[in-house]
């Protein structure tokens, strides 16, 4: 396929990233940092992915049984935010009460700008309001297409990463994808106010409930204690959000959704001045398509705390499954801590093409609990050292030294397995 372009809407890079969510910035600035011109490409107008789009700004896990084992400018990027007042530590501690207790809640504003001053810092160049249309590995690289505001633009690169979240590019490329029988249930971040809880009609509340029209993960008592939280905490059913079409569904049932729970709470009394101050851009999507990689991680490899001979970072957080009416968790046992190999980072049979995120090659429930924030964004760095090693040695993502690729992570500050925690 051949492409008439403008020679103006033609540029060169060495490493270039498809999406600027938690994996993909941190890519993008790993790369750079390690001497490759890099350009991020992003579909919203801002970085930051779920944690500023989606509202989902409570990052975790960083610590393992009180020790890290992430870090690197990931981690470099929190402690930015702590310093300008945008998040506050929790105290790390051999075993927490609740592992949620040491995710940190950060300032989406105050994150958002520490992510643009350290791209801008490290040399990446930032393309928002953008969609990969088309993508084409050549012998030595890859050529892109990306429409932006003014048209199509074509990008040669030598390496892409792919940190949409949802495979875009590696589809896009022709590489398999898998997806579970079922998808994981969304959720719309969002909070309540104009009430006093305890000044709420519970009982007409329970009247009204069995005249309306609810769906069945939307109990009596999950208004309820959404009202005591401030939130409407509801999973929405989510098939084929990697699509246009899917996730265009998804918005709509969402909103729909949590209209119709407003209507219905501004009828009882107590909450006739409720309201919804905060409603996320984005519904948080949990899951979608993963790679086929070169190798996949299985829950039982991750909970068990197996060592690859290519592990790239840790993941510490459960295996946390969600259904429409409940979660499904698994914990690690002590001393254990999960680990991610380079190997679920390649899509099988891919040359200069890599992946990180939520998207990387694992089983059902390894990737429930490797998806969250802290993995994603230490598979990001792992991709983007890699690429910048594939691109400066003009060698496939495959061929990447190993030993050279722990280097090259351990300089950037970053945590590389290479025994037990």
């Amino acid at each position: 396929m051949q492409f008439v372009l403008n020679p103006k809407s033609v540029c060169d890079y060495d490493v270039a990233v498809i999406g600027a969510g938690t994996a993909g910035v941190f890519a993008a600035i790993a790369a750079a940092r390690r001497g490759a011109k890099s350009i991020l490409v992003e579909k919203n107008s801002t970085l930051g992915g779920t944690m500023t789009s989606a509202g989902v700004n409570f990052p975790g896990l960083f610590y393992a049984w009180g020790k890290q084992i992430i870090g690197g400018p990931c981690w470099e990027a929190i402690e930015r935010t702590v310093k300008l007042g945008g998040a506050t530590l929790p105290k790390f501690q051999y075993k927490a009460q609740k592992h949620w207790h040491e995710q940190i809640l950060v300032s989406k504003f105050v994150y958002r700008s520490v992510l643009f001053q350290m791209c801008q810092e490290s040399g990446v160049d930032i393309l928002t309001n953008t969609m990969l249309s088309h993508i084409e590995e050549i012998e030595n690289g890859v050529t892109l297409l990306v429409t932006t505001k003014e048209g199509v633009c074509q990008i040669n690169t030598k390496v892409v990463i792919d940190a949409t979240g949802d495979a875009n590019a590696v589809s896009l490329a022709g590489y398999s994808t898998v997806k579970s029988a079922v998808q994981q249930p969304a959720t719309p971040q969002n909070h309540l106010s104009g009430y006093v809880f305890e000044e709420i009609d519970l009982e007409q509340l329970r009247e009204n409930y069995e005249k309306a029209d609810f769906p069945l993960q939307i109990s009596e008592n999950t208004i309820i204690n959404c009202l005591k939280g401030h939130k409407f905490d509801i999973h929405i059913p989510c098939e084929d959000a990697h699509t246009s079409q899917g996730k265009t569904k998804l918005e709509c049932d969402a909103v729909n959704l949590m209209t119709k729970l407003y209507v219905f709470c501004r009828g009882i009394q107590g909450l006739e001045n409720l309201t919804v101050d905060y409603y996320a851009e984005e519904t948080g999507v949990r899951e979608t398509v993963r790679i086929v990689g070169e190798k996949t991680l299985t829950a039982e490899e991750y909970i068990n705390g197996k060592h690859f001979d290519d592990s790239v970072c840790y993941a510490f957080y459960p295996i946390d499954l969600h259904i429409l009416d409940g979660i499904k968790q698994v914990f690690f046992e002590d001393h254990l801590v999960g680990e991610i190999p380079y190997g679920a980072l390649i899509p099988k049979g891919s040359k200069r093409i890599l992946c990180a995120g939520r998207c990387v090659s694992s089983d059902t429930d390894a990737n429930s609990a490797v998806r969250v924030q802290a993995p994603c964004m230490a598979m990001g760095q792992a991709a983007g050292c890699a690429a910048a090693i594939s691109a400066k040695e003009d060698i496939s993502v495959k061929e990447v030294p190993f030993s050279l690729l722990c280097h090259s992570l351990t300089e950037l500050g970053a945590v590389v397995p290479k025994q037990k925690v």
